[in-house]
């Protein structure tokens, strides 16, 4: 009887120091599974950090999302190059992949005024004059704007409709053209200081305003993705 209470006891203790161990493995498991876990948040403070200061997960596909206007979705990818950042809207043209690159995505412009009829004065132009005033106000941005503009309208592709570069008063030997002469085949699109940042029109004139050059962008943006179909 004394040996069987013996032997009992025996395995009540190994019993016990298997328990023990168990309690052990789990404790240690659950510590490692903590520190993991802290560490993983420590990181990814680390990397969203880093990323505000230097933009450097901008190229993946954090910086990468689906633009839809209610009809058709875009898939639109962040880029940077140096200082630069803008934004590729992946759209196909006569069935052909077309990557537009503008300053502004979609999604930063859908509280932009826009007149719509903008894009039914351009499409059976013969001409189109891309003006702004000759002033220190209007100097690099706006020379960005103006190609972005052309490359739209005249590629041959899209719109195919010659667009050139014109003042909205005398300057050296470069072309005037105000909204004033704007005709039905032939509209000008100006660039204009005001508010709000929208896009107007004026008879066969489209008028891009804002309070300086990065608004006026907005404006030309806008405008660009109304007539590529992108926002309505």
């Amino acid at each position: 009887m004394a040996e069987h209470k013996g032997n009992a006891h025996k395995e009540q203790e190994h019993h016990n120091e298997h328990e023990e161990r168990d309690d052990s493995k789990n404790s240690r498991k659950m510590n490692i599974l903590i520190l993991c876990l802290i560490g993983s948040l420590v990181l990814f403070g680390i990397l969203v950090y880093i990323n505000q200061q230097t933009g450097f997960l901008s190229t993946s596909n954090l910086a990468y999302y689906q633009y839809s206007n209610g009809e058709d979705d875009f898939n639109v990818r962040k880029v940077i190059r140096g200082d630069y950042v803008g934004w590729q809207t992946e759209m196909y043209i006569k069935d052909f992949r077309y990557i537009l690159e503008l300053y502004n995505d979609p999604a930063k412009l859908e509280k932009v005024g826009i007149d719509r009829s903008a894009k039914n004065k351009i499409l059976d132009d013969n001409q189109v004059f891309i003006t702004w005033p000759p002033t220190e106000d209007f100097k690099q941005t706006t020379v960005f704007m103006y190609h972005n503009l052309k490359k739209v309208i005249s590629e041959p592709d899209i719109f195919n409709i010659p667009a050139s570069f014109a003042v909205t008063s005398e300057y050296k030997n470069n072309t005037v053209m105000d909204c004033a002469d704007a005709k039905e085949k032939a509209s000008v699109i100006k660039l204009q200081l005001g508010e709000p940042t929208a896009v107007l029109t004026e008879g066969n004139c489209i008028i891009l305003q804002g309070k300086d050059e990065d608004e006026i962008m907005k404006a030309a943006d806008r405008l660009i993705y109304l007539l590529l179909g992108v926002m309505r």
